[in-house]
C-alpha cells in the first residue's frame, strides 16, 4: 500500500478533433517532456479511449505535472486532469503494466467528473480539479490555487505558454527567445508583467515538492 498522488487526464473535446491519431501522439510526446525530473512513481501512459493516467509521489509534482503539460501542448489541444491524494494498491496485471485500485484512484476520478461539470457549467477555463483525504480546508485551498492557476493560463497565448514553459527550467531569456522566434525584450516584458506571478508560483511550488519528497 503506497500513499501518493494518482493523476487522470483525458482528451477535452476528442470527438470533434480533425485528427485523432494525430493528437494522440502529440498529446503523448508531450507528456515524456512534462514529466521529466518529476520523480514520478508512474510516468504518464495512454489507458483507455482518450485517456491518460500518471502516479505522483507528492501533490506538488502532481501540481508541476499538470500545468507543465498546459503549457507544452500545442494549440488546438487541452486535457482535462483530476488528481486524487490517498492509497494506491497493486491489484494485479504484470511486469508491463501493473493494475491499481485505491482511493487515490477513486478521489481523481471523482475530481475530474466535477472538473468535467463545471467545464459544462460554463466555467471552459478550469481544467484541473484536486480531491484529497478529510481536511476539508486543505482540498478548498488546493482547488482555489488550481481555479486561479488554470484562468491565468487560459488567458495567455501560445508563444506566452511557451515562454513559461521555457524559463522555470533555467533556459536563459535569450535562448527563450530565440527558440520561440520573438525578441529578448519581448521575453522580459512577459517575465516582469503577465508572467511574473505565475512564474514566481510555479517556482515555490517546485521547491516545495523537491522538499517534501527529500523528507519523504
Amino acid at each position: 500500500m503506497l500513499h501518493a498522488c494518482a493523476i487522470l487526464m483525458d482528451i477535452v473535446r476528442s470527438r470533434e478533433l480533425p485528427d485523432r491519431v494525430g493528437a494522440q501522439r502529440r498529446i503523448e510526446e508531450t507528456l515524456a517532456v512534462a514529466s521529466q525530473g518529476l520523480g514520478l512513481l508512474a510516468k504518464p501512459y495512454a489507458s483507455v479511449g482518450d485517456e491518460f493516467q500518471s502516479v505522483a509521489p507528492t501533490l506538488g509534482g502532481a501540481l508541476v505535472l499538470t500545468e507543465r503539460v498546459q503549457l507544452l501542448l500545442p494549440d488546438g489541444l487541452m486535457l482535462r486532469y483530476g488528481i486524487g491524494e490517498g492509497e494506491i494498491q497493486n491489484i494485479g496485471g504484470d511486469a508491463a503494466r501493473v493494475l491499481q485500485d485505491g482511493s487515490a484512484w477513486w478521489r481523481a476520478r471523482e475530481a475530474i467528473d466535477h472538473a468535467h461539470e463545471v467545464q459544462d457549467a460554463g466555467a471552459e477555463y478550469l481544467l484541473t480539479c484536486y480531491r484529497g483525504g478529510s481536511d476539508e480546508e486543505e482540498q478548498a485551498l488546493v482547488n482555489a490555487l488550481l481555479t486561479l492557476r488554470d484562468h491565468s493560463l487560459a488567458g495567455l497565448g501560445g508563444r506566452q505558454r511557451r515562454m513559461l514553459a521555457g524559463l522555470p527550467s533555467g533556459q536563459t531569456q535569450a535562448r527563450v527567445a530565440a527558440e520561440i522566434g520573438v525578441s529578448q525584450a519581448a521575453v522580459s516584458q512577459f517575465v516582469v508583467s503577465k508572467g511574473a506571478a505565475l512564474l514566481a508560483a510555479h517556482r515555490l511550488l517546485v521547491v516545495a515538492a523537491a522538499t517534501v519528497e527529500a523528507e519523504r
